[in-house]
């Protein structure tokens, strides 16, 4: 049985306002929601932690009704399903953090979870509309371009590139199609990973309860997986589109874990180096605004195999990630 706080009404009042009000900052600010979106399941998430899990579960219920009641009167009632699984993540993550140690386990876990869900629910909208998953994905992304497009030209891009977007859109459209499974699987792994880390900092000091990941900053990946980057690698030089595609694949979702290694190094020299927060915050900033920067980082986590940056010389394990 889960041992839980008594339950605090003002906690309960202010996670589902918070819940509530991100969940309406994304559809109302697009941009801006794209951040929120990431973080909207951690009010529920921490509630469903410190209070247990009906509720947890009761709090992302009321903010679902809250957000349906608004949707009705906006019009924005066919979103709903998104905010469901959305904000399901909220009670998921606890439930896993309950039943492992270590980050990769708790992430891991999560993610599988996560996307289990993910299919679930595209395989129950499938069948409610009577079209196949491979079809609602792909004008899922086409519709998703043609908004980026209406984006552009919101925001002021010179019409030579607008024009140039659209010339390139159907080839944009269909190399998403061909990387989805990638791209959903470090989008969750992003997503989840996120929100530990925001449950683990608001939780840190004060529940001692909260699994113990040790220092993140000297985390890094099982050397073997170099051979997924490897095989990968040789995949896209076999003359087949599908190998190609298949390999490219697995090297996204490879390179996106050591990106994360990268980032633990990152952390660990800012430490050591004593970098003031906000020379740190500026380099995440720059990480997001300029994407080879997230290839060189990617970089650092991979060669860190050989290099080790850190001088560790040790193996990982879940106690110590």
């Amino acid at each position: 049985m889960e041992a839980v706080r008594n339950f605090n009404v003002r906690e309960f009042i202010l996670g589902t306002a918070i819940t509530t009000s991100l969940f309406l900052v994304v559809v109302l600010s697009p941009v801006v929601g794209f951040v929120f979106c990431l973080l909207a399941p951690l009010p529920i998430a921490l509630f469903t932690w410190r209070m247990g899990r009906v509720p947890g579960i009761a709090m992302f219920l009321l903010s679902i009704g809250l957000l349906a009641a608004v949707f009705k009167i906006g019009g924005f009632v066919e979103s709903l399903p998104f905010f469901l699984v959305l904000g399901s993540a909220g009670i998921l993550i606890p439930e896993v953090l309950r039943r492992v140690q270590g980050i990769e386990a708790a992430v891991g876990l999560s993610v599988v979870a996560y996307l289990a869900l993910i299919g679930a629910a595209l395989l129950g909208y499938s069948l409610a509309v009577d079209r196949s998953v491979a079809d609602i994905v792909r004008s899922y992304v086409d519709e998703s371009v043609r908004y980026s497009l209406a984006l552009y030209e919101e925001i002021g891009l010179p019409r030579e590139q607008i024009e140039q977007l659209k010339e390139s859109a159907p080839e944009v459209a269909a190399w998403v199609v061909h990387h989805g499974p990638a791209l959903l699987v470090t989008g969750v792994t992003f997503f989840v990973w996120l929100n530990v880390l925001g449950l683990r900092l608001l939780s840190q000091g004060r529940d001692p309860a909260f699994p113990d990941f040790g220092d993140l900053a000297c985390w890094k990946m099982p050397d073997w997986v170099v051979w997924f980057v490897i095989a990968a690698g040789a995949a896209m030089i076999v003359p087949e589109e599908a190998a190609q595609v298949a390999g490219l694949n697995v090297l996204i979702v490879a390179l996106f874990l050591y990106l994360l290694q990268g980032l633990s190094i990152v952390q660990f020299f800012f430490r050591q180096k004593n970098i003031p927060r906000y020379l740190r915050a500026l380099f995440y900033a720059l990480i997001v605004l300029y994407q080879y920067l997230l290839v060189f980082v990617s970089a650092v986590g991979l060669f860190d195999i050989w290099v080790d940056f850190r001088k560790m010389n040790r193996p990982a394990s879940d106690t110590t990630a």
